[in-house]
């Protein structure tokens, strides 16, 4: 069948970005409690609902849907999320708008692992790194730039506004796939889960050290908004610009991340985590003053966009052989990270408030260093390039 993989790619980032927007309604933890009347713990555990459903059935889903036609897999993921999100937008019972949360999100990782499996199949010789890189990109902006936009809907006209627009998101892009997707058929294959390379020291070492840094980066970024409000008194429109401004540079993140793994993988991967937990440490400090706060939430945009590609990285290079599974346990590690974040997040900002977060994310940031330190340095796990 003749294709052109520009377009296939492209169809394909704007999709992830749509399936991705139901991430971003953390910035409207205030709201979700007040529409639900649940505290903002509870408010928390209905956001990170999806990411922990994810973090379960990354592990899994993506092999059951990989020996399926891909443009009939990806029309009923997305017509799933379309319905899904319809109905939360109408019940005012947390329970139901729960279960369809979590529905959604349980095929969530059969799209974007084959998207990315599928990419880098079709990508020309020396640009896989740069297809991979534009679905992450396509993640990222669904999740980083839906937050200013959401925010903004959720504060001036409330909770339902801000989740129709996720609706007609996913209901744009489930169209585009509909019309101009080819048909192309899935891999029917037997299946056999590595498991030598699965209880390898390696394998199990990159993958609890690597969860560490989207737990930290998670329970900053989720409060964010929260933080902005209640510290350092940035409202409304100021707040949506600002987020937006955070979204737009993550993206550029996003694609340094790419650069710099394929030239400078160690150094990266080591590095990162520092930097970091610097940054909080910095905006931790300088709480109090306001273009400092700033200036640090906007380097911390970049280094969130990088995360993406840290994770899925590491997870590719330690399991070579085996791509589909490698990318759902990146989803698993990703979201299953930013789930444990949004969790611990909500408990410390209710007993011990909103500058707790800070403290929490640099331990974790810190020890995410040590297992790269001791991964990269002493056991010298192969990587990619």
């Amino acid at each position: 069948m003749n294709y052109n993989p520009k377009i296939l790619l492209y169809i394909l980032m704007l999709s992830t970005m749509g399936i991705n927007t139901p991430l971003s309604i953390i910035g409207i933890i205030l709201q979700i409690s007040e529409y639900f009347n649940t505290s903002i713990a509870i408010s928390g555990l209905y956001v990170s609902s999806f990411t922990f459903t994810i973090a379960v059935t990354g592990l899994f889903i993506p092999i059951l849907f990989s020996k399926f036609e891909i443009k009939r897999t990806f029309i009923t993921i997305l017509g799933i999320f379309a319905v899904s999100n319809l109905v939360i937008i109408f019940t005012d019972n947390i329970y139901i708008a729960s279960f369809f949360r979590i529905f959604s999100a349980i095929f969530y990782p059969a799209f974007i692992s084959i998207a990315l499996t599928f990419c880098e199949k079709i990508a020309p010789e020396g640009q896989k790194q740069d297809y991979i890189t534009r679905i992450l990109l396509g993640i990222s902006i669904g999740s980083i730039v839906g937050l200013p936009i959401t925010t903004g809907l959720g504060t001036i006209f409330g909770y339902q506004v801000a989740m129709s627009w996720i609706f007609l998101f996913s209901l744009i892009t489930l169209i585009l796939i509909i019309m101009l997707f080819p048909r192309i058929p899935g891999e029917s294959k037997s299946y056999e889960m590595p498991m030598s390379s699965l209880k390898s020291k390696e394998f199990v070492l990159a993958t609890v050290g690597i969860i560490m840094m989207p737990i930290g980066a998670s329970m900053v970024y989720n409060y964010m908004p929260y933080f902005l409000q209640t510290v350092s008194h940035v409202y409304t429109y100021r707040l949506s610009v600002l987020l937006f401004a955070y979204g737009l540079i993550s993206i550029f993140g996003t694609w340094l991340g790419g650069k710099l793994i394929a030239k400078k993988d160690k150094v990266t991967l080591i590095i990162f985590h520092l930097v970091c937990a610097a940054v909080f440490l910095g905006i931790y400090l300088f709480s109090d003053y306001l273009i400092p706060v700033l200036i640090l939430v906007l380097i911390f945009g970049i280094l969130d966009g990088m995360g993406y590609n840290l994770i899925q990285y590491i997870e590719t290079s330690v399991l070579p052989e085996s791509p589909e599974l490698a990318n759902g346990i990146f989803l698993s590690v990703l979201n299953g990270g930013i789930a444990f974040g949004i969790a611990i997040g909500g408990f410390l900002v209710d007993g011990f408030g909103v500058m707790s977060i800070f403290m929490g994310a640099i331990i974790f940031l810190l020890v995410a260093f040590i297992f790269m330190v001791y991964l990269i340095l002493i056991l010298k796990i192969p990587l990619k390039y």
